[in-house]
């Protein structure tokens, strides 16, 4: 499974923007994420990251990766991160479908529906905020890209409301990773997850799992 990692981040964060690095390195990741530094001239810190969002999904699908992760730079991963991600059923099931969208970061969004045993939930893309570790399809990013306009808010609203008009939106339970900022990049409030787990590891193949489910 093909997946990079880009991160979003401003000159001012180097101090926790490293912080967050260190945190990853000490993952199974085993790469450095791209970074896209905020370098835009808007007045308002809100119209600067979303459009520094907005670059970074652009950076991204120039890429040959079919999957990448769009990470904040204020984050604890667990440990196992890579080793989750391709052992994760929603993932694995890709090859019906190039769109794809999804979160490692639960701060308590409501839910549709849950399969515990696959360690996913569907999330209501209405009540879904935070960008703090999504992960998506490049054909995602670009049908994102190619509306961005069309929806009114900063990127977690754009992206994952766009996203829900081709499909669903599953996040992964526990969540793997865990926002630690407590000062905002715009000044928004602070949120976190309480269900982050920084040593859970996916014991099962998943699609195994789903095989047994059906038999």
């Amino acid at each position: 499974m093909d997946i990079r990692a880009y991160m979003l981040s401003c000159p001012e964060r180097e101090q926790v923007r490293e912080s967050t690095l260190a945190s990853l390195a000490g993952t199974d990741w085993g790469e450095a994420p791209v970074i896209e530094l905020d370098r835009s001239e808007f007045a308002r810190p809100e119209e600067r990251q979303t459009q520094t969002a907005l670059r970074l999904l652009e950076r991204a699908v120039m890429d040959t990766a079919e999957l990448f992760l769009f990470l904040e730079d204020d984050l604890q991963f667990n440990v196992h991160l890579r080793h989750n991600l391709t052992h994760w059923y929603p993932l694995e099931s890709l090859n019906s479908s190039p769109l794809f969208f999804g979160s490692l970061y639960n701060p308590n969004i409501w839910e549709l529906e849950r399969v515990s045993s696959l360690n996913f939930f569907v999330a209501h893309p209405d009540f879904v905020y935070g960008s703090q570790a999504f992960v998506l399809s490049r054909e995602m990013a670009r049908y994102i890209i190619e509306h961005w306009s069309e929806v009114i808010g900063m990127q977690d609203i754009k992206m994952s409301r766009l996203a829900a008009r081709l499909a669903r939106i599953h996040y992964h339970s526990p969540s793997l990773v865990q926002h630690v900022g407590k000062l905002s990049m715009w000044g928004g409030p602070y949120h976190w997850t309480p269900d982050f787990h920084p040593t859970w590891r996916a014991t099962r193949d998943s699609r195994s799992d789903q095989d047994q489910q059906r038999a």
